[in-house]
């Protein structure tokens, strides 16, 4: 009856250890033992904040948290694609990642397809100094300690066995007929019924400990689906912060494009506003020619063909102005097609007679007949121009004359180069630094007490260098200036 009783004893306490063995697997987990950001170790302290620059590889080592003889690899994924299927080493090490928020996931596995609880990261990878970012490390509270609990009770239970053979044997050896201890005698009965009692004892603790382990058991169950249901949790909000970053970057792109439509916008109302009053000067001009009553009759037609023309000028003007009302993002205005340069400067002094005529001014023009044609946009190159004899004849004194020249250049690449000069008050200095620059009104003053906006210039500036030219002036103070720019001539 003992023989039996210490045989339901060894099957209890193999049960007892299978039970907790199966715990083992149920429970294996993934723990990260080292961080490296290229050849730098992370401090452990840093590992719950994971941020690395686009210019390193990341490398993780990590190790599961049980030991068990059978065969354990990790499936890999990140931002839900899978990198590694059956990954045997505890070692990963991440390449040439794009700059942004990621999802990392470890899950281990058993060789017969059954995993263990994932591991997640969250990784941010940037192009400048490393910042903090949240690890999602996978946690269960209470199950580490109930699997040292486990193997407490499994040692237990195998000190009691060995301590009721030793009693067992003990009590053989008294019971002993050929050994007769001096002064104690125990029957075979007496023997029995203790070691029995031993074994009721050992049932009543194995029992115990096995109902402390079914209710460690279940806690550990209800702890594994709440830790599944964080993870979900964790990946949803993953997602939702991965949708709120690109949020983000289309609206920082978006405001950039408004900001470039604003720019864009008050550089054409500019441009069109300070070129309605050049044609419309020398509209006035042209009145007050007409008002001087001492023109022939082909002298007066003239003057009415530049009327209808300059008054074109502002139409047009007026209606390219309606248009940038009626788009919400400015489209290129320029249309090129080969021109004569010389054609464009008729135009312009044709335009700007009178104006000179008004403040007794001498025009001269000296262009050169042996120009190629060029791929210019005829009406932004005249309105260049237009702007620079205008200015020239504003700021000469009565009396004195302005020459409008072209001529062919041939240096470093082929251009035609256009130049007015005037015999003005000239620029200073400090004038010659900002004469360009949007908005900068000069130290000299106009002639016929005209007003300035500063825009003209920068006007100039800008048309010529959308034709892949350069402007540039050359002035002394009280000498004079002269304005010139050259256009490439494309072969």
């Amino acid at each position: 009856m003992l023989i039996t009783n210490f045989r339901s004893v060894a099957l209890a306490f193999v049960l007892f250890a299978s039970v907790n063995f199966a715990q083992t697997i149920d429970s294996l987990t993934v723990s990260i033992t080292s961080v490296r950001a290229g050849t730098i170790e992370l401090d452990k302290s840093g590992w719950e904040n994971i941020s690395i620059n686009n210019s390193l590889p990341l490398s993780l080592s990590f190790e599961n948290s049980i030991k068990i003889n059978k065969k354990i690899f990790y499936k890999v994924f990140l931002d839900g694609h899978l990198l590694e299927a059956n990954l045997s080493e505890k070692f990963l090490l991440l390449k040439e990642l794009n700059v942004g928020t990621h999802l990392l996931k470890i899950v281990p596995a058993t060789s017969i397809e059954k995993e263990g609880i994932p591991l997640l990261l969250t990784i941010t990878v940037t192009d400048e100094k490393p910042v903090v970012i949240k690890v999602n490390e996978p946690a269960a509270p209470g199950l580490e300690s109930n699997l040292y609990l486990s193997y407490i009770l499994g040692a237990v239970v195998i000190i009691q066995f060995f301590i009721i053979i030793f009693l067992f044997l003990r009590k053989k050896k008294k019971n002993d007929p050929h050994k007769k201890e001096k002064g104690v005698k125990i029957t075979n009965s007496q023997a029995q019924d203790h070691a029995l009692q031993e074994l009721i004892s050992l049932k009543q603790t194995l029992t115990r400990l096995q109902d402390e382990l079914k209710e460690q058991q279940e806690t550990n169950e209800y702890l594994q689906k709440q830790l599944k249901e964080v993870n979900t949790n964790v990946l949803d909000l993953e997602r939702a912060n991965l949708h709120l970053i690109d949020q983000k970057e289309k609206l920082e792109e978006s405001k950039y494009k408004i900001e470039v439509l604003h720019s864009q916008k008050e550089d054409m109302f500019a441009m069109v506003v300070h070129d309605i009053k050049n044609p419309a000067s020398a509209i006035q001009g042209y009145i007050q020619l007409l008002n001087s009553y001492d023109l022939n009759a082909n002298e007066q037609h003239e003057i009415m063909e530049s009327l209808v023309a300059t008054s074109g000028d502002i139409v047009k003007m007026s209606q390219d102005m309606c248009s940038i009302l009626a788009k919400a993002m400015p489209e290129p205005t320029l249309i090129f097609s080969s021109n004569s340069i010389n054609d464009v400067i008729e135009t312009v002094v044709n335009q700007n007679v009178s104006y000179s005529k008004t403040k007794k001014v001498k025009l001269i023009k000296n262009t050169s007949g042996n120009l190629p044609k060029i791929k210019i946009d005829a009406e932004k190159i005249e309105e260049a121009l237009d702007n620079l004899l205008n200015n020239a004849i504003k700021f000469a004194p009565p009396d004195t004359t302005v020459e409008i020249t072209s001529y062919f250049k041939d240096d470093k690449k082929k251009t035609v180069v256009v130049s007015v000069k005037d015999n003005g008050v000239g620029l200073s200095e400090e004038d010659l630094k900002y004469s360009f620059q949007k908005g900068a009104v000069l130290s000299a003053k106009p002639t016929g007490l005209e007003k300035s906006s500063g825009l003209g210039l920068w006007i100039v500036k800008k048309i010529i260098e959308e034709h892949n030219g350069k402007v540039w002036v050359e002035s002394k103070l009280g000498e004079g200036s002269t304005f010139a720019f050259e256009i490439p001539i494309e072969e």
